[in-house]
This record gives structure tokens, sequence and C-alpha cells, in this order.
């Protein structure tokens, strides 16, 4: 036997294991990855069971979307964050009028994926070519999989018309919009991450996918013989776990490493200490496939997020947009650091600036400082949630008020009951106070940004720039400057401040797969039997955010691949000779 890092992995025969149970899929995680891949093993005959570390299915997928904006209005439906998949060349582009041909779609996904190696001229577009092989599947099977998804109604999908892609005008992407997909519920509203495991693990069960919650998998059994993964040890303790015979394989869906501190200090940035990620995602995976010799890639890359200090280290939600015109986010010093409206990954990496002057992290709390209009007519702004109830926006519901917010007449008065605030959180983030002259500076930023704001132009962060960042804004209060993102603030208070830090919507690294969502050794070769897709594995995407629904995109393709592949060696070691 094996143990490493809290993982378990026992090399025996596989002939001679009393076996509690037999499958010919084992799914480990009930997320969108998850379903997908017990979705297509069924399909292609096998036996399947799915094991959730959790008491509920859904992992980080169900955590995602929710209801806005408070109660609604007699008559009126609530507002809601929808969750989406973001997919090149689906079958539904052709509606819209737009086309995404391979070799473009590849230049895009390649630009950003691996920016600082990207090379349209050379071959694989300059990346490794394995890497450069799991972007084609992603191109060439992920209209496949939602194809089947959306016959299955796990779920039904519809194209976003009006959505653009978070890189909208990098010239390398000539399809800058409609590859956002979502789940509409009879009423025409989107469907929530939750209801679309519901429609997913309906779909799976519907076919006979067998599912057991509360169990989590603490080891692995792995054939001395040939080397292969061919069962799994779970249950509610390692010490009384069921030994589950996998025929074809163990797919792994079981999130990312956002929740275990030990690997989170190990490989993200230091600013980064919390996440979004369902409370399940720590690092099992990682930790497993380290055993059996699993290369691993991508552990310093997390899908980035800001988050609401005072929601602690795993609060409801990310903030996801900054709303409002007269707003700016503000480092310690009271200095602007960063375009406020471009998209949250993107946003996120301004807290991981380390000074080197000053040999600090000035940015590692920011804050998010807007004036009174803000505070009156950006609370509820379609599609928008406010963090405390689950949402992306990072102030109070209409009507109502949130302990993260601090609001004071004057800038003094508002250095002074910010810097009150983070003495509370001393412990997280030692040191970290506001500069003595936070208020001067902070009221020379904002004369900088009314003076952007008359000029319609922000010559010194590019706010407003692109059409995602305007889009993603709102609408504009009035056409009275050129530039609808900054409007300039009105100076006679009060004030209101949100602090805000780096989070994880969960991490991106893990042991690398190859096109057949098989993990791999350093060498390239896979490890027979084990599976990998989602956020537990080093990710297609590798730096990149490609556009909303990104993460379930590839969780879909790469976890609907994996289960196939898992079902064909099921099949072909049944067969009869």
């Amino acid at each position: 036997m094996i143990e490493h890092a809290g993982g378990r992995v026992v090399f025996t025969s596989a002939d001679e294991v009393p076996w509690n149970d037999e499958v010919d899929v084992v799914v480990v995680g009930s997320g969108a990855a998850g379903w997908s891949a017990a979705i297509a093993a069924r399909r292609a005959g096998a036996d399947v069971l799915v094991l959730e570390k959790l008491e509920r299915i859904g992992g980080t997928t169900a955590k995602a979307g929710g209801e806005c904006g408070g109660t609604p209005a007699p008559g009126e439906l609530p507002q809601r964050a929808g969750t989406w998949l973001w997919i090149c060349d689906h079958p539904w582009l052709a509606e819209l009028g737009h086309t995404d041909p391979r070799e473009d779609a590849l230049r895009y996904l390649a630009r950003l994926a691996r920016p600082t190696r990207y090379d349209p001229g050379s071959p694989f577009l300059g990346l490794p070519s394995d890497e450069h092989a799991l972007l084609e599947t992603f191109y060439d099977q992920g209209r496949r999989v939602v194809t089947e998804l959306d016959a299955l109604g796990a779920p039904h999908l519809r194209p976003l018309a009006e959505t653009w892609d978070y890189w909208a005008d990098l010239p390398e992407n000539r399809t800058p919009r409609g590859r956002a997909l979502y789940a509409p519920l009879p009423d025409g509203r989107e469907s929530t991450g939750a209801e679309i495991v519901e429609a997913m693990s309906a779909a799976a069960e519907r076919t006979g996918v067998g599912v057991r919650t509360s169990t989590p998998v603490h080891g692995l059994i792995v054939d001395s013989d040939s080397g292969a993964v061919v069962g799994v040890q779970a249950g509610r303790s390692a010490a009384n776990a069921s030994l589950v015979r996998a025929r074809g394989g163990v797919v792994f869906a079981t999130g990312g490493f956002t929740h275990d501190a030990a690997l989170r200090t190990a490989h993200l940035p230091a600013p980064i200490t919390g996440g979004v990620a369902a409370r399940g995602s720590t690092g099992d995976l990682v930790h497993l496939a380290s055993a059996l010799g699993a290369r691993l890639a991508n552990m310093n890359e997390a899908w980035l997020t800001p988050m609401v200090l005072d929601h602690g280290a795993e609060p409801v939600s990310g903030a996801f947009r900054l709303p409002g015109d007269s707003m700016v986010l503000l480092d310690r010093f009271g200095r602007r650091v960063v375009n406020e409206k471009v998209t949250y990954n993107e946003m996120t990496r301004a807290f991981l600036r380390w000074d080197e002057t000053l040999g600090e992290y000035s940015s590692r709390v920011l804050v998010m400082l807007f004036d009174r209009s803000v505070s009156d007519r950006c609370r509820a702004m379609p599609g928008d949630a406010p963090v405390d109830e689950g949402g992306g926006n990072p102030l109070a519901r209409v009507g109502g008020a949130a302990e993260h917010e601090i609001v004071a007449d004057t800038l003094a008065e508002l250095a002074t009951a910010i810097d009150a605030r983070l003495v509370r959180h001393l412990d997280r983030f030692p040191g970290l106070r506001l500069a003595d002259d936070w208020a001067e500076r902070a009221t020379e930023s904002v004369r900088r940004f009314d003076e952007l704001a008359r000029n319609g132009l922000d010559v010194d962060f590019h706010r407003g720039t692109s059409r995602t960042q305007r889009a993603r804004s709102g609408p504009p209060r009035s056409d009275e400057f050129a530039n609808p993102t900054m409007y300039p603030f009105d100076r006679s208070g009060p004030w209101y401040a949100v602090l805000l830090v780096a989070g994880t919507l969960d991490t991106k690294g893990g042991p690398v797969i190859d096109p057949d969502g098989r993990i791999v050794r350093p060498d390239g070769s896979p490890i027979a039997g084990i599976y990998g897709a989602g956020n537990c594995v080093a990710s297609p995407a590798g730096q990149a955010y490609w556009g909303g629904g990104t993460t379930l995109g590839l969780a879909v393709t790469f976890g609907w691949l994996a289960g196939e592949h898992a079902a064909e060696r099921a099949a072909q070691r049944t067969a009869p000779t």
C-alpha cells in the first residue's frame, strides 16, 4: 500500500479484492462534469454509479446563479442570474447568422490559453502539441456533446444572441458573440446552475444511473499486474469504506482545491485566501493522482473573482460585476489601480500585484468607492443579485442594507471607518491598514477620474473601450459624456465603500488529461482506468477565460468524452473472446 498526502492507493490483484459492489464506470462528483460523464457512459451501454462526497448533489455547478433583487412586484417574476455553457461552433450559431470556423476559433482559444507562447505562424500555434490537441478536441467535440445533452433535455439549450465573449474585441476572435448557451425555463428565464444539475441528474437517473450522496472516495485500488485503476474505497469514513469495482474506469469530477489551505498556499498567489467553490473542493484528485505518478499542471492558475471581505473566507458569492459609473477601485494608499469594468477574472489580477518598491501586496484589499447616485441606481440591475443573496452584485439589495457596506458623510470619515473594519481582519491580513493620507489621495483619485469622465476617455486604465466592458456596465444614465461607463462623482456625500479581496470560483490545476479525459504520466502515457474532467484537472483553458460559461462548457465536453471512453473500455474487457 502507498499512502500519499491524504489519499490512499492500494496495489493488489483485482481478482483478490473482496468487492462490495461492481459497476462498469464509477463517476466521482456530481457537478456538470460528473453528470455529463455519467450520461455519456450510460448511453454507451455502461452500468454507472455516481458517488458524491457531500450530502447534496451538484458541487460548485449548483452554486451558480440564483434569484435576484429581493421580492418582485405583484405579477412579476424574480430576476435571476443564469448559468451558461460556452461552446465553439455549437449548432444554434447558424440561426444567429454566425459562423465559427475551426482555424479562427483555435487562434482565439490558443491566444488566451498561453499568451506568452502563442505564435500564429508556428506549428500548434506555439503551444505544446498536447495542449493544442485539447483545444482541438474542445472545438471538435463540444458541438456534439451539447447536441446530445439538448436532445435528452439535460438540459435543453438556446443561444444568448447578444452576449459578448469576454475578449470580444481581440482580432483573433472572429465570432465575438453567440457562443454562450443557456437553459431556458418554461417562463423564458435562464436556468441556474442548480436547475441545470437537476436536469442532468434527472436524465441520468431515468436511464438507470445510480447515485450515492455522503459518500466520499478515500482511495484507489490499482491492479498490481496491469497497473490499472480498477476501483475505489468509498464511504463516510476511510476505516469503514466500501470497495467498489469499476470495470471500465473511474471518472473524477471532484472540483479543484479552493478549500485545501495547504495546496492553495503552496501553489496560488499569496493574496488568494479562499473562494466560492463548493466546500467539497479540497483537491481530492490532486492527492490521489500524485500517488499514481500523474503529471500535474496549471497548479498556479484559477478561475478568479473578487470577493467581499466581510463575508469571510467562504462567501456566498463572488463580486462578478461592479455596477455603476461613479465608482472606482482604490488601494490602501487611495490610488486607482485597475480598469473596474473588465471581467472579474481579469480584474482580480490587480489584487495579486507585488509592489517591488514597498515589498508588499498593496492591493490585496481594494476599496470599491462609489457615490450616492450609484447606491440609488445600481442595487437591482437586471441579471444581478447582491452577494449577500448569492449573486454577483456587491451592493446590498434595494430597500435593504448589508453589514459589508461602509457609509460616511466625508472621505475622511470613510477612511476612519474603513480602517476600523480592516482591524477586524488582521488575523487574515496582518498589518493591513490604510495609509494616513488615504482620504487626501482618494480625493485626488476622484478628481482625476472626474476629469477623465468629462473628457470621455480613460487614458489611465482604458475603461469602457471594449464592447464587453460597455455591455457589462449596464445602460448609461445619460448621453452627456462620451464614455457611458464613467460619470463624475457626486462629491456632496454620502460616500460608500465595499472592501474586496481576491478569490476563486475554483482552481484550474491538477493532473493533465488527454483528449479522451485519461489522466497521464509525465511522459504523456495514460494511466489506465482513471479519468478526470472539470476543475479537478489541469484546465485545457490554461490562463484563459474565453467567455461566460467557459467552465461548464469545458466540464461537460471532457466529462462526456471521459465517460464514453471508460464505457468503451468496460465493453472491451467484458466482450466474449
